[in-house]
Parts: C-alpha cells; sequence; structure tokens
C-alpha cells in the first residue's frame, strides 16, 4: 500500500512545476549583468561539449551558440528571455515524473523477482517455499536499525531530507528497498545523469522519484536551478534524499566533509515557510549509514583515488556497475552472507544541527526542547542573512559528518584489512603509504599468530568506541575471537573480487591486493586507535 506522505499526497502538475522552476531561477539571478552570466554559461559549456558526437547535445549546443551570438546587441528584456530559456532546458531535464502506478509495481514486484535472483537454491526449492506461502524477502539481508520510530513520526510533522554515506551506485536501491521495508514513504533524490544512459533503469528511476543531476555542469545558471529545485520541492512537502558526500567515497573513508550547497537549501525552504505562515514549517535531516561487507565498485574507486584522478574524473563511466554481469555476480555472493548490508538511522537534526525528538522539536544542550524559528526571527518576522545562514549550514554539515562516524558499522572484512596494513606499517614506518603499496609479496606476509594479535588489539580498542556510542560493531567484531573474525574475514574476502585483498596462505595471512585492503581498512581511517603493535609484540 502506498503512503500518501511526501511527494505521493498529490497529484504532480509537471508544467507546473518547470514553469515555477523557471521563474524562480529568473527572479534569483536578475540583476545588471545577465549578458556576462549567460555568455558565461555558453562558454563553459562549449568548453565541456566541444567533442561530443551525440545529436542531442549537439544541437543543445547550438542552440547555446545561437544565444551567445544576441548577447551583443541583446535588450535587457531579451537577455531574460534568453536566460529562461536555459533554465527551462534546464529544469526539464533535472524534474523527474514520480508515477504512482510504476511505484506500486516496482515496489510489488522488483523484491520478489530480486530475492528469487538471489536465493541460491534449485528451482523445485523455490517452488515448494512458494506452494507452503512463504514469503520471498530481502528483509533478512538488508538489515535497518537506529531511529526508525522517529523517522516514522516526522514524515507527518514536516519534510524529511535523508543524507546517507555513498558507497556504491547500489546504495539508492538498497535504500529504496529498506523505506518501503519500513512503511516509509517514497522520496524524491538525486541521482547522476550518467546513470540515466540504460532506457530501461532510466524509466523506472524517472518515475520513481529520482531527478537527475549532472556534476558535469559547472555554469551558475544550472546550479542555481538544481537549488532552487532542492528548494522548491522542500517547499511542497517532498521528502528528499541526496549524498551529501556529492559522489561515491573514491577511498572508502567515511565522508565528513560534506557538500552543503543542496544541505543549505533546507534552511531556505523553511524561512519560506515561516514566511508563508505554512501549518507543517519544520524540515528535518536523517542522517543514514550504509554500510556493506563488501562494496561492488571498490577495485576501480581505491584506484581513482590513488591515481588522484577523482577530482577532475569525478564521475566514473567504466566501472563495474556499468557491467549488468558483475553487479549480478556481486550481489549473489553478497546475498549469500549474514546481513551483508546495514543501514543505520541516526538522530534526526534540524537544519542548524540541533537534535529533534519524536514530536518535532529541536533540543538544546541539555535536552531541552525549544523553537528554531529564533534563529532567523527578529521581531516576529524572518530577517534575511546569508552569512549567517552560511554558518547554520556549516553547523549542520558537522554533526551530520560526527552522526556519519558514530552510525559507522565495522565489519571483519574492515577489521582483518585494516590489522593487514597496521602490520605493514609496524615492519617498514618510514616508508608512506603510496611506497608500502609497492613492496613484494614477501614484505607483506605475517605469522597469522602476529595477525591474530594486531585484531585483538584493535577489537579492544572497538569496544571501547563503541561503549561511549562513537562508532557501531558488527556481530563478528564484537563477539567473535580474533582468529574465528580472521577466517570469516577471509571467507567474505574470497567471495567476489577478481584478486583478494587478504589471503592465508602457507600458515600465515598475505596482503594479496594491497590497494583493495586500503580501501576497506580505511573504512576505520578516522576512528581513533592506538599505533599498531610493536613487531614481535603479541597482544597481553
Amino acid at each position: 500500500m502506498l503512503r500518501r506522505e511526501g511527494i505521493a499526497r498529490e497529484p504532480i502538475d509537471d508544467r507546473q512545476v518547470i514553469d515555477e522552476l523557471v521563474q524562480r531561477v529568473a527572479s534569483r539571478l536578475d540583476g545588471d549583468e545577465l549578458d556576462i552570466l549567460i555568455n558565461d554559461c555558453c562558454f563553459k559549456e562549449e568548453k565541456r561539449l566541444r567533442k561530443t558526437k551525440d545529436e542531442a547535445e549537439r544541437a543543445y549546443l547550438e542552440r547555446l551558440r545561437s544565444a551567445r551570438r544576441r548577447l551583443a546587441w541583446a535588450s535587457k528584456d531579451e537577455l531574460r528571455s534568453i536566460l529562461k530559456s536555459i533554465a527551462r532546458e534546464y529544469a526539464s531535464e533535472i524534474h523527474g515524473h514520480f508515477d504512482e502506478k510504476t511505484y506500486k509495481t516496482a515496489t510489488r514486484v522488483m523484491p520478489k523477482g530480486l530475492a528469487l535472483l538471489l536465493r541460491k537454491q534449485a528451482p523445485w526449492a523455490m517452488l515448494r517455499r512458494s506452494l507452503k506461502g512463504d514469503k520471498l524477502s530481502l528483509s533478512d539481508r538488508i538489515i535497518s536499525s537506529g531511529q526508525i520510530d522517529v523517522f516514522d513520526k516526522l514524515v507527518e510533522k514536516g519534510t524529511c531530507v535523508l543524507v546517507p554515506t555513498h558507497l556504491s551506485n547500489l546504495d539508492s536501491p538498497v535504500i529504496g528497498f529498506a523505506l518501503h521495508d519500513r512503511g516509509l514513504p517514497p522520496m524524491i533524490y538525486g541521482a547522476g545523469i550518467n546513470l540515466f544512459t540504460n532506457w530501461l533503469l532510466s524509466y523506472f528511476m524517472d518515475h520513481l522519484g529520482a531527478y537527475k543531476v549532472d556534476r558535469t555542469k559547472k555554469n551558475t545558471i544550472y546550479l542555481t536551478t538544481l537549488k532552487e529545485y532542492s528548494t522548491f520541492s522542500l517547499e511542497r512537502r517532498w521528502h528528499s534524499l541526496f549524498f551529501p558526500g556529492g559522489t561515491r567515497s573514491r577511498s572508502g573513508l567515511v565522508e565528513t566533509k560534506l557538500k552543503k550547497g543542496l544541505m543549505g537549501t533546507a534552511l531556505d525552504a523553511y524561512q519560506a515557510n515561516l514566511r508563508a505562515g505554512a501549518e507543517t514549517p519544520r524540515v528535518f535531516f536523517i542522517p543514514a549509514t550504509l554500510n556493506y561487507h563488501l562494496v561492488l565498485e571498490a577495485e576501480t574507486l581505491i584506484d581513482d583515488h590513488l591515481q588522484e584522478a577523482g577530482q577532475s574524473r569525478y564521475i566514473i563511466a567504466d566501472d563495474e556497475f556499468s557491467r549488468p554481469d558483475k553487479v549480478l555476480g556481486f550481489v549473489r555472493n553478497m546475498m549469500a552472507m549474514t546481513n551483508p548490508v546495514e543501514i543505520v538511522f541516526g538522530q534526526p537534526l534540524d537544519p542548524f544541527g540541533n537534535p529533534v525528538d519524536a514530536d518535532g522539536n529541536s533540543l538544546d544542550p541539555q535536552g531541552r526542547p525549544f523553537d528554531p524559528a529564533g534563529y532567523v526571527m527578529r521581531d516576529g518576522e524572518v530577517v534575511a542573512d546569508e552569512q549567517r545562514d552560511h554558518e547554520y549550514t556549516r553547523r549542520l554539515a558537522g554533526a551530520i559528518g560526527q552522526a556519519f562516524l558514530d552510525d559507522t558499522v565495522v565489519f571483519d572484512t574492515h577489521v582483518l584489512a585494516a590489522a593487514m596494513h597496521r602490520r605493514l606499517e609496524a615492519h617498514h614506518p618510514n616508508l608512506d603509504v603510496y611506497r608500502r603499496l609497492l613492496l613484494g609479496l614477501d614484505s607483506r606476509r605475517f605469522t597469522t599468530p602476529e595477525v591474530d594479535a594486531e585484531i585483538g588489539h584493535m577489537q579492544a580498542a572497538l569496544k571501547v568506541l563503541a561503549a561511549d556510542g562513537r562508532i557501531r560493531l558488527g556481530a563478528v567484531v564484537a563477539k567473535a575471537t580474533p582468529q574465528d573474525l580472521r577466517v570469516s574475514a577471509l571467507k567474505h574476502f574470497a567471495r567476489y573480487h577478481a584478486t583478494r585483498a587478504v589471503w592465508g596462505r602457507e600458515g600465515g595471512v598475505v596482503l594479496e591486493d594491497p590497494k583493495l585492503a586500503l580501501y576497506y581498512a580505511h573504512r576505520l581511517a578516522k576512528h581513533p586507535l592506538p599505533p599498531p603493535l610493536p613487531i614481535g609484540r603479541r597482544q597481553s
């Protein structure tokens, strides 16, 4: 059954949405230098697309060139008209087309189909389960926990913005399943435009609440249109999801340096709601962490990070996600694990970084409820202050980043990979990480007692952090002996990747693919751990 909250609350007139966006962008950018603004847009887009062979992109580029040729003698009204035409093109591209029928079909059929596909059973076994009336569900493989009940209440008290960590292109369907499984309403979400190249995937994403984000477009008109879309949707009480890290974590590190642009649109929407006297003006942020034993694109992502190409390439078009056979193989192996994916929904926050309770109250440092409208109002009126708002959004970003660290779930794969790199560091303390990656296989081989000692050393420190609420531990990390943790992690590392990050060999343990292992080790890099054990010393 479709829960009628957020984007499912009301019919959506796509033309009306786009018209509203165009008017907002025009009002936001109207000024004395429209010709310079438009010229900058045309210049950046021509530079970006100068080698394109795509017919639609070439036609779009020709329209921009035509507009650019008119700038020298265009009147102010003509400049506004050109601005609106460009903004309309961008608004039409960005806006999704949520369809209730498609959503109901997808949420009814896709989980069952995926469950059938992923269960390693013979056809007769699956038929027998169906005849017995057993439900095929992914709920025992995609586990969600945390402040779910609070989240459930807040969707009716205001507009919710879900802000998860981002590791894989599988994140969106995984979160979508978890939301539906928990009876939460559908959310709109920004998806990289590169994911819309497959017509079938594009159709479902476009009709399930996704709006397109083209991270290669850097001009002011496009970025303003994107921000106005986010603000508009929040004012309409369309619950929203976006990844504040901006893109998948190339290094495997927990994201703490977050993009504040879209985050700040929530504060804009809150102030607009206050001015309009909206019945439910509040906007709430729900931090969430996605935690995997293994990550589909890990090999490509860590390569990109180590080559320092993440900034320049930004979008990886040729990673594992672009290969259906790779995706299917990965998911099959992942779903054979116990609890391969855990999503933790954290403490909700207001746009100023304060915690929020289930009644929608902001809480001060002593846990007392208060009205946050006082942050932006003076003498009963909302007062605009751009510098003040930037500071509030900076505080919010810090609170979300801390929530990401506190709600990270550590699995055995992370601990073993980190233990191996810590042993490598202990043996070669004068080498930096890049030089250690070049060491030969013999330098990357350690005895099992040495590795188990390092694992135990880390487990003890991680349990202290977990007791303080500064990290979460997977069941194996929390309860298993170092020996059992090592065995479990080695089994997981053998499941999917072309090379094994870590492998047991000849009575010892080998850092077989140090780059891949570094990706998984990085999950712990921002948490305070003691130095590696000295060489020759076992854990006491």
